[in-house]
């Protein structure tokens, strides 16, 4: 894999996955949450409705005593306690039990009605004679089996259609009990407190829950009181399944639909509340959350790709820059830069290779320069080089026909120009050792001696621990000459040129003096400054010096020390290696 994909992989791992985890952590939370907030509420919301109405059904127990301690009330009832006897209600039994019954039915509109039926049959209603029948019937009815079944207890009636009702259907539940004599407990009768459902729909009215939420309240018996939404409670009774039995916040499943079922089991109470939330209800505002959360999730990472293909952009460019650069300087084009747009790392690291390459383009100048000096002092060499053999065989037979006529001074002269012809040219080699130079130049001052007739006076120091110093051929001898030629004024040869050496801890040292005629301070300075455009003495010293630099570097220099009319000391300093 190249750099460029795994930086954005990386860019990416680093951003998304912590982000993708912090989504879903935070979703898993919110819902988490939501889903408590939610079952606390319904469960709160419940436990308070089923509190108000066990509360107002314990009321309509108390209020089922009342007749037994009314004594006109009871002795009506007392009256028609034989069942084999019955006669149509007086007028005055009518008004009474429908001004008691009225006054307990007063102001309270959540009443269908109240009803106290004799052992006779007879019904006395606080709706009034046209809206109910006079006689019932006894056993005719469940809720009359059961109010006789409970023997005076007071009773929850589950809801039923009662049939004493006149002109219209409506279902209602209701507290009855059976009336008894508080003498002998003789049975009297029965009363029923007949409750609108409207009384348990406005209880929950305020109630805010779900629209599809199913309500179920029962009684003891697991009869319906009052039922709401889907039938889910009937449903699973049929199915043969104990609600009680249901563990709380564990969802089921009705009709593909899967619901959380939130049981009020207040055993103190005759109703108990069965509620069933569907469960996409609960969720429902946490899937806006999840809808945000991924939306969020992908405009972030869009966002967070872009900035990776920018970031991975800027990263890689300079890299690959330098890579296309460098492929180049491998074929040999060491012209082409960088560009320097920035200042952090990567653009120092584009100066530092623009300079690399800058200095390897000026070394191969160099090295170019020196090759092209070089091939051009071998062609002078050859261009001024005369058959060897020839020179040699000539100074040979001269040199024997002075020996013959006893000329020795000339043969020393001949043997002498011989060795120095020799010397100077042998191309083969650039090093010597500073005897062989030492050697030649005192070949070519036993010439000069016998040239000048002894006016000038010659003298060389130099330790033997130095002779065997290795140094570039042909230095010391221009430096004789220049002193010979150009340090005394024409025709006035007299004086000194000494050679000394020496050593120091890094440099060895080969000073050439004489005691000439000197130069000018400024005739030095341009001798330095521009050692190619001399003439005379300063051709010489100018090769001199750029052989110095070219063989042996900046370290090894050709100094020149003069003063008019007293002379000049020409040093050359050369490194120890």
């Amino acid at each position: 894999m190249s750099l460029r994909p795994k930086i954005i992989l990386l860019f990416l791992s680093i951003v998304l996955v912590p982000l993708n985890l912090l989504g879903m952590i935070t979703y898993a939370y919110f819902s988490k949450t939501l889903e408590d907030q939610t079952y606390h509420y319904t469960v709160q919301v419940i436990g308070q409705v089923n509190q108000n109405v066990n509360a107002y059904i314990d009321e309509m127990h108390r209020l089922s005593l009342l007749p037994l301690y009314d004594r006109d009330i009871l002795a009506i009832l007392k009256n028609r306690s034989d069942v084999h006897h019955s006669y149509y209600p007086q007028t005055e039994e009518f008004e009474r039990m429908s001004s008691f019954l009225s006054t307990l039915s007063y102001n309270r509109q959540e009443l269908s009605g109240i009803h106290i039926i004799t052992r006779d049959g007879s019904l006395f209603s606080d709706l009034g004679s046209p809206r109910t029948v006079h006689r019932l019937a006894e056993g005719a009815s469940d809720w009359q089996e059961a109010i006789e079944a409970g023997n005076g207890a007071s009773l929850l009636l589950p809801t039923h259609s009662p049939s004493y009702i006149l002109g219209a259907e409506k279902s209602v539940f209701s507290v009855g009990r059976l009336l008894r004599d508080p003498d002998g407990f003789r049975p009297l009768g029965m009363i029923k407190v007949d409750i609108e459902l409207s009384f348990i729909e406005s209880l929950l009215e305020d109630v805010d829950l779900s629209e599809d939420a199913s309500i179920t309240m029962i009684d003891r018996n697991g009869e319906p009181i009052y039922e709401t939404g889907k039938a889910i409670y009937p449903l699973l009774k049929a199915k043969g399944e104990d609600v009680w039995q249901l563990a709380e916040r564990e969802s089921i499943t009705v009709d593909g639909v899967d619901y959380l079922p939130v049981i009020r089991n207040d055993s103190s109470g005759d109703v108990q509340t069965v509620v069933f939330l569907p469960e996409h209800h609960i969720v429902g505002a946490s899937q806006s959350l999840r809808l945000f959360t991924i939306g969020l999730m992908l405009a972030v990472s869009a966002v967070v790709i872009m900035l990776a293909l920018v970031a991975e952009r800027s990263l890689t460019k300079p890299i690959f820059e330098l890579r296309q650069v460098m492929a180049l300087a491998e074929k040999g084009e060491f012209h082409h830069r960088m560009n320097r747009n920035t200042k952090d790392e990567l653009g120092q690291l584009a100066i530092g290779f623009n300079h690399m390459m800058k200095q390897i383009n000026e070394l191969i100048a160099k090295v170019y320069q020196t090759e092209i000096r070089e091939k051009d002092a071998e062609i002078k060499a050859l261009q001024t080089q005369m058959n060897p053999h020839f020179i040699y065989n000539t100074l040979e037979h001269i040199n024997m026909m002075a020996i013959t006529k006893q000329a020795y001074e000339l043969s020393d002269m001949v043997a002498s120009l011989g060795r120095l012809i020799r010397y100077s040219i042998d191309q083969k080699t650039r090093f010597v050792p500073l005897r062989e130079e030492l050697a030649f130049v005192e070949s070519y001052i036993t010439i000069q001696q016998k040239r000048l007739e002894g006016k000038v006076t010659f003298s060389i120091a130099v330790p033997e621990a130095m002779r065997s110093l290795s140094i570039p051929k042909l230095i010391l001898q221009p430096l004789i000459e220049n002193a010979i030629e150009h340090g005394h004024q024409h025709g006035e040869w007299r004086g000194e040129i000494s050679i000394k050496g020496w050593q120091d801890d890094a440099y060895s040292y080969i000073e050439v003096r004489d005691s000439g005629q000197g130069m000018k301070q400024e005739t030095i300075e341009r001798m330095k400054e521009e050692p190619e455009r001399g003439t005379g003495n300063q051709v010489a010293l100018g090769n001199i010096s750029e052989r110095l630099l070219l063989l042996l570097g900046e370290q090894a220099q050709l100094m020149i020390d003069s003063e008019l009319g007293r002379g000049t000391k020409v040093t050359v300093r050369l490194p120890k290696t």
